[in-house]
C-alpha cells in the first residue's frame, strides 16, 4: 500500500506541472480603448507573444511594449490593465487615453547648395509632420526618410546630419522635431561609362536624358533607363551612379547593356471560342545593320484563320519613337462569318511618332488586295489606302492591370482613279475604361463607333465593312454574326457601327474574380434595326499571362434566347 501512495505521488507532481503550463499558454489577444487604431497597433506590438506561456515576467514585458504602442501614436498619459484567464487562454488589454500629443515646433533647417533647391523647399512644405497635428513616431522617421532621399535623388551625396531629434515635453503634453543638417554641394553628372561590345553603343550615348556638367537628377537618370530598355536591341540595362568615384563635384554614370540575341524565336499557343484553337510563332531580329535596323515576322495558325505578317523597322532619331515601317502580310479567313473564305494581301508604309503625352501617332500608306466567297458570290477589290491614326495606352498593375484607359481613332480613305475598287471614307473610334475600387471591385467600360462612306459599298473590302458580335464586341452572339443580311442570309457587313459594353468584376480570393456584364450595339446602313443585346456572367482566374476569362452570354435579343461561352485569355486593357 504505502509503494502504491508513493507511485500516485510521483505520477500527480510529474504531470501536474504539465498542465498548468498548458494552461498558461496565450491562445488569444483581445485589446480594447475605443480607439481602433490604438487597438490595431497595440495588437500588432503584442502579436508576438501568441502561444507564448504567460508570465510575470511576460507580462512586464508586454506592458512596456503597449506603452511603445501608444507613445508611437503620440499618447503618453494612459492607463494599461493586462488580464490573463487561463480557463479561456485569453490575454484582455485594457487601455484608458488622454488626449494625444501634439507637434508644438517643427524646425528644418538646411545649409549649403540645397538651402536653394526649389524641389527640396516644396518637399519640406509638404512633409506630414505639422505644427498643431498629432504627434506619430512614424510620420516623423517618414519626414526624415523623405528628405533624405530627395537629398541623394538631387545629388547631394555629401549631406550629414548635424541633429535630428524628436524631443516630448511630458509637463506641456507637446512635441518637437529638430532636424537640421548640411547638404554639402551638389553633384553633376560625369562621364558616361559604357559596358564594351554592344553593336548598339550609337545609341547608348544618344538616348542619354541629360548633358554632362548638368546637375544631378536620379529621374533623369531612371528615364534613360527606360529608354534603352524600350528599345529592340538589349536584353537587360542597368544604369547607376558610381559614387564611389565621384570627384570634383562630378559623378560619373555606369551603363551595362546586354544585347539580345542575333535572332530569337517564339512559339506559342492558345484558345478562343472565336478562333479555336491556335499556334504562333514569332521571329525577331533586332539588329540588321549598323544603323539600327530591325526585322520581325509574326505566323499564326488556326483552324478558322491563318495570316502571316513582316515588319522592317527604321529608326529617325530615337528608336523609340520616331520611326519608319514597312509591313508586308497575308490572311486566309475560312468560315468565320458563316460561309465567309476570305484572302487578302497587303504591304503597308508606316511613319510613326511618339509624343510626351503617350499618345502614338501612325501615318500609312496601305495597298490591299482582297477575294472572298460568301454562298456562291465573289468579290475581288484592291485598294490604295492613305490614312492616320492615334492610338494611346496606358494602365497599372502589369498583366492583371487595376487602372487603365485604351484609345484608337483611325481614319482612312481611298479614291477609285488611284488603283481603287471604289472610292471611300472610314473612321473608327474604341475607347475603354478600367478603374478599381477598394482592391475587390472592377469596373470595365467600352464604346465603339464606326461609320464607312463608300461610292460604291457592293465594292468596297469585307475586312473594310463592320461587323459586331463576338468575345470582344457583344457577347451572346456570334463573331461578326451581327450584320445586314443579303438575300440568302449572308452577312454583307455594314456602313456603320455602334456598340457598348459594362463590366463589374469582383475578386473574391486572391485569384479568382466574379464578373456580370451587359453588352449592346448594332452594326447597320440604316440604324432601323433593333439593336443586339447580351448579357451574362463569368469568372476570371488571375494568372501571370494576364486572365483568363470564361463567360457564359445569353442573347436577349436574339428570338432564341441562345447561349454562348466564350474563353479569352489576356489583359482587359
Amino acid at each position: 500500500m504505502p509503494r502504491i501512495i508513493l507511485c500516485l505521488i510521483i505520477l500527480l507532481a510529474s504531470t501536474h506541472p504539465v498542465n498548468a503550463s498548458e494552461s498558461q499558454h496565450i491562445e488569444a489577444i483581445e485589446v480594447y480603448s475605443e480607439n481602433e487604431q490604438v487597438d490595431e497597433n497595440i495588437a500588432l506590438y503584442l502579436k508576438k507573444y501568441q502561444s507564448k506561456v504567460f508570465s510575470h515576467r511576460q507580462e512586464k514585458a508586454m506592458a512596456a511594449d503597449v506603452r511603445l504602442a501608444l507613445q508611437a501614436l503620440g499618447y503618453y498619459e494612459f492607463s494599461i490593465d493586462i488580464e490573463f484567464s487561463s480557463h479561456s487562454q485569453q490575454l484582455k488589454v485594457h487601455v484608458e487615453l488622454a488626449p494625444a500629443f501634439k507637434w508644438h515646433t517643427i524646425d528644418v533647417r538646411i545649409q549649403g547648395d540645397a538651402n536653394h533647391d526649389q524641389v527640396l523647399q516644396r518637399l519640406l512644405k509638404s512633409l506630414p509632420i505639422k505644427v498643431g497635428g498629432v504627434l506619430r513616431h512614424d510620420a516623423y522617421s517618414s519626414a526624415k526618410s523623405q528628405i533624405e532621399s530627395t537629398l541623394l535623388e538631387r545629388g547631394y551625396f555629401d549631406f550629414t546630419w548635424q541633429k535630428s531629434r524628436l524631443e516630448v515635453n511630458q509637463t506641456s503634453k507637446h512635441a518637437a522635431a529638430k532636424l537640421y543638417l548640411e547638404s554639402g554641394p551638389r553633384y553633376k553628372f560625369g562621364e558616361l561609362k559604357l559596358s564594351g561590345g554592344s553593336k548598339a553603343t550609337r545609341f547608348i550615348v544618344e538616348l542619354a536624358t541629360f548633358d554632362q556638367n548638368t546637375n544631378y537628377d536620379a529621374k533623369k537618370l531612371s528615364d534613360y533607363s527606360i529608354a534603352l530598355n524600350e528599345t529592340p536591341y538589349f536584353a537587360n540595362v542597368t544604369v547607376y551612379p558610381l559614387l564611389k568615384e565621384r570627384q570634383l563635384g562630378k559623378v560619373p554614370v555606369r551603363v551595362d547593356v546586354t544585347d539580345k540575341p542575333a535572332n530569337s524565336f517564339e512559339i506559342g499557343g492558345g484558345y478562343s471560342t472565336e478562333l479555336d484553337a491556335k499556334f504562333r510563332l514569332k521571329w525577331k531580329k533586332p539588329w540588321v545593320n549598323q544603323f539600327g535596323h530591325s526585322f520581325e515576322t509574326d505566323l499564326n495558325l488556326s483552324e478558322r484563320k491563318q495570316d502571316i505578317t513582316g515588319a522592317y523597322t527604321i529608326p529617325v532619331g530615337d528608336p523609340n519613337d520616331d520611326l519608319w515601317r514597312v509591313l508586308s502580310g497575308y490572311q486566309l479567313q475560312d468560315d468565320l462569318t458563316e460561309g465567309v473564305k476570305l484572302t487578302t494581301w497587303n504591304v503597308q508604309l508606316q511613319r510613326q511618332r511618339v509624343f510626351e503625352s503617350g499618345w502614338v501617332r501612325t501615318a500609312f500608306l496601305k495597298r490591299e488586295h482582297e477575294k472572298s466567297e460568301q454562298t456562291g458570290l465573289l468579290l475581288d477589290t484592291e485598294m490604295l489606302l492613305p490614312g492616320v491614326s492615334y492610338a494611346r495606352k496606358r494602365s497599372k498593375g502589369g498583366m492583371t492591370p487595376s487602372w487603365g484607359s485604351e484609345q484608337l481613332l483611325t481614319l482612312e480613305v481611298a479614291h477609285e482613279s488611284v488603283i481603287s475598287s471604289t472610292s471611300l471614307a472610314k473612321i473608327h473610334w474604341k475607347q475603354a475604361w478600367l478603374r478599381t475600387y477598394k482592391a475587390r471591385h472592377l469596373a470595365l467600360l467600352r464604346a465603339e463607333l464606326g461609320a464607312l462612306v463608300a461610292k460604291e459599298f457592293d465594292k468596297t473590302p469585307l475586312n473594310m465593312r463592320f461587323f459586331a458580335g463576338g468575345d470582344q464586341s457583344i457577347r451572346g452572339f456570334a463573331f461578326q454574326s451581327i450584320s445586314p443580311r443579303g438575300p440568302q442570309g449572308e452577312r454583307l457587313g455594314a456602313k456603320y457601327l455602334v456598340a457598348a459594353s459594362a463590366e463589374y468584376n469582383y475578386q473574391f480570393l486572391p485569384n479568382w474574380r466574379a464578373a456580370i456584364f451587359v453588352d449592346a450595339g448594332t452594326a447597320t446602313n440604316d440604324f432601323e434595326e433593333k439593336w443586339s443585346v447580351g448579357a451574362g456572367f463569368g469568372f476570371r482566374y488571375l494568372t501571370p499571362f494576364g486572365p483568363v476569362r470564361v463567360d457564359h452570354a445569353w442573347g436577349l435579343s436574339k428570338p432564341s434566347k441562345s447561349t454562348r461561352l466564350s474563353i479569352v485569355i489576356g489583359p482587359e486593357i
